[in-house]
């Protein structure tokens, strides 16, 4: 039974407790600690309209106590002052295990309190149960469904073990809010009452709950305005979630009858079994004070009656069960190709094939052509929506979740026998492609050409190398050390490592990092290694009024070589990167290759541009003698034009003039040239100046290295 209790910020004439409010009346069988910590809760919802309601965990007097609570304000209290309500419904462990998420219960239950009107008294005697309103199973998640898109999203608030931190940006309003925490935290079972909620972080905090609207403080958030955008999550709970008939892994069957027969008692309404035994409601005012209402019922339960009835036999049983799971599978498979999920379908599809191969018989010709049909352009559409999202090259083990799941959806369609068309192959080059990214660290890059001085000396014998910096470069890398926060009367502890360089942003988890240091003085200004006792620093960046350049000392002659292209990475204390690319040899350094995915067409403008998710390797670059551009293939240099990552439909055209009236050494074939004039008329842009790259041009238009290719 509920145990309620109000307290207040002290009105005139009684003491103020701890923080503020004052107990007005309190059940004698509740800890203290328990009291001061629900009055340390107060009442946030200050606005007088709308509602805001909480599930948390508390720990008093040597138990552990859910507290599901709804704050509002409303009108004015017996003192006349704002009538801000806290009202909390308490329970134990052992009554939380019973229960429908509590979620379910904010949602359904209408006793809640909008105000308080009378004086502090103490409240005794009212047993009853807790009335619950009627409303649909849980599960599948059709409230879901109907925000999102597919009731398997559900599934994005539950990880392996558990509820997951997840903040909910722009969510409904809250009784649909309600809805959808009470449907994730269905497919939790004995779990559900883990899931810690806020309906309204802006007003509660967010610290405590893992599901916290209106919250970006979370490692994961869930914007709502694009939920259906964004594909659906695959797995067993993804599947519960959309189709509602399988339980939770860890639900025993006990479990489940008991939460079934739970659910069908509480949805009557009038007749629910749905007692908070021993549990609390609390109603915190912002006048008034603290009930408590406990339940006292000493009389025995009426024992139950049982009905007794001759088994069915057993070949019966067995038939109707593999009915009952046909059927059950079949709607599971239907439900999950509804939502899109063909990987979740066709495994289930292959499961119940297994376990009964009548199943395969009776509706293959029903189920398994649409797999087939559609299984490769979903799969691929799924994984290449979340290839395309902004960062992915910064996430490294995002990434390999979704090399993951293209390797299942793989495995899976060749289990299927799915047919190796043009779909097939656009799956597996999604597997590909992401492969590829995971040689790819973003980091930003100052590119510096210039030569190396190395000295004669003998095959086992320490050598240096000496790299002259240009007054533009010096100038770029005296900006990042005062950036960094050297000062002369302070300097700042790096982290520094040496790297071959070949091609920008490629991945290295090898090459150990050095403790570096980076310092200023009046005169010059250092970012250099921790030196061994006795040698010299192995790397050093040093600027000065009369000579700036990188020095290197390697413990052989191999180190110094006069045509090599490196790069030295510079890592500050707070983890900002920043990369110095030391290029000797033109001639060598290869471009990065992103593929053709990573540039787009804006149809309207005739507008070309990196990809979202590739625009940060390409702004990563800083090229120390002027700009970096995107250029179609065939373009001249030197170019007037000012660089721009972002192409026009003029440039291409200009280009393809010139390239129709040249003659001579280097002009291309007329049949190259007569394509591109075709396809840039049907506006295939992206084809016609094809393949496109990215330039580093100097201050005089010519052209330096090539930085990324678009191939």
């Amino acid at each position: 039974m509920p145990l309620q209790l109000i307290f207040t910020s002290a009105p005139q004439g009684l003491t103020p407790g701890r923080s503020g409010y004052c107990t007005i009346a309190r059940h004698r069988a509740i800890p203290d600690r328990l009291a001061q910590l629900l009055e340390s809760v107060g009442t946030p919802h200050e606005k007088p309209e709308g509602e805001t309601f909480t599930f948390r965990l508390l720990e008093a007097g040597g138990k552990n106590w859910y507290v599901l609570s709804r704050f509002v304000a409303r009108g004015l209290d017996y003192t006349q002052r704002d009538n801000r309500l806290a009202h909390h419904l308490i329970f134990s462990l052992e009554e939380a295990s019973v229960r429908p998420p509590p979620a379910a219960i904010a949602g359904r239950w209408k006793g809640w309190r909008n105000e308080w009107t009378g004086a502090p008294t103490w409240l005794e005697g009212e047993d009853r149960p807790l009335q619950l309103e009627n409303q649909t199973p849980l599960t599948p998640a059709v409230t879901w469904r109907e925000e999102t898109g597919t009731g398997a999203k559900a599934a994005w608030l539950i990880n392996a073990s558990g509820p997951a931190a997840a903040g909910l940006l722009n969510p409904p309003e809250t009784p649909r809010l309600l809805r959808l925490l009470a449907e994730a935290s269905a497919l939790l079972g004995k779990s559900s009452w883990a899931a810690t909620f806020t309906t309204d972080a802006t007003t509660t905090g967010a610290d405590g709950f893992l599901w916290a609207a209106h919250s970006t403080a979370s490692a994961a958030t869930i914007d709502f305005t694009t939920a259906k955008s964004l594909p659906a999550p695959a797995g067993d709970i993804a599947r519960q979630a959309a189709a509602g008939l399988t339980s939770p892994k860890g639900a025993s069957s006990q479990a489940q009858r008991r939460a079934a027969a739970s659910a069908k008692g509480d949805s009557s309404g009038n007749t629910s079994s749905a007692w908070i035994l021993g549990g609390i409601i609390l109603l915190a005012a912002g006048a008034a004070g603290l009930f408590f209402l406990k339940r006292t019922d000493d009389a025995p339960a009426p024992a139950p009656i049982v009905e007794v009835r001759p088994p069915a036999p057993a070949a019966d049983t067995a038939k109707a069960e593999d009915i009952l799971k046909a059927n059950s599978a079949l709607t599971e498979v239907q439900s999950l190709m509804e939502a899109d999920d063909f990987i979740g379908a066709a495994k289930r599809w292959t499961e119940m094939s297994s376990l009964s191969p009548s199943f395969s018989r009776n509706y293959r010709e029903q189920v398994l052509p649409r797999i087939l049909k559609e299984y490769s352009a979903s799969a691929t559409k799924q994984l290449i929506a979340r290839l395309d999202r902004p960062g992915i090259l910064d996430a490294p083990k995002t990434l390999q979740g979704i090399i993951d799941e293209a390797e299942e959806a793989i495995r899976v369609g060749a289990e299927v026998d799915v047919p190796k068309n043009d779909a097939w192959k656009a799956l597996q080059a999604a597997l590909e492609r992401a492969q590829s990214l995971t040689s790819i660290e973003v980091r930003p890059t100052m590119l510096i050409p210039g030569e190396w001085r190395t000295g004669e000396t003998g095959q086992n014998t320490p050598s240096q190398a000496d790299f002259p910096l240009s007054r533009a470069a010096a100038d770029q890398i005296a900006k990042f050390v005062e950036s960094a926060g050297a000062t002369q009367r302070e300097s700042v502890q790096a982290r520094i490592r040496l790297l071959p360089l070949t091609t920008p942003h490629l991945r290295d988890d090898r090459t150990k990092f050095l403790s570096a240091e980076i310092r200023r003085t009046a005169q010059a200004t250092w970012i250099e290694s921790t030196p061994e006792p006795g040698k010299l620093p192995a790397i050093g960046i040093g600027i000065t009024t009369r000579r700036s350049e990188v020095s290197l000392n390697f413990p052989t002659a191999e180190g110094a070589r006069a045509g090599a292209n490196r790069l030295i990475e510079v890592v500050l204390p707070k983890g900002e990167r920043q990369c110095f690319a030391l290029i000797g040899d033109l001639r060598t350094f290869q471009p990065l290759n992103l593929g053709k995915d990573a540039l787009i067409l804006d149809a309207d403008t005739g507008v070309i541009r990196p990809a979202a998710w590739a625009e940060s390797a390409v702004n990563a670059f800083i090229w120390v003698n002027g700009s970096v551009g995107l250029y179609p293939e065939g373009h001249e240099f030197p170019d007037r034009d000012l660089p721009s990552i972002r192409a026009t439909r003029s440039v291409l055209e200009t280009d393809i003039i010139r390239l129709e009236s040249k003659q001579g050494p280097g002009t291309p074939p007329y049949d190259v040239i007569a394509n591109r004039r075709r396809m840039f008329k049907e506006g295939k842009l992206l084809q016609a100046g094809a393949p496109w790259s990215v330039q580093a041009i100097d201050a005089n238009g010519a052209a330096g290295p090539r930085l990324i290719e678009f191939r």
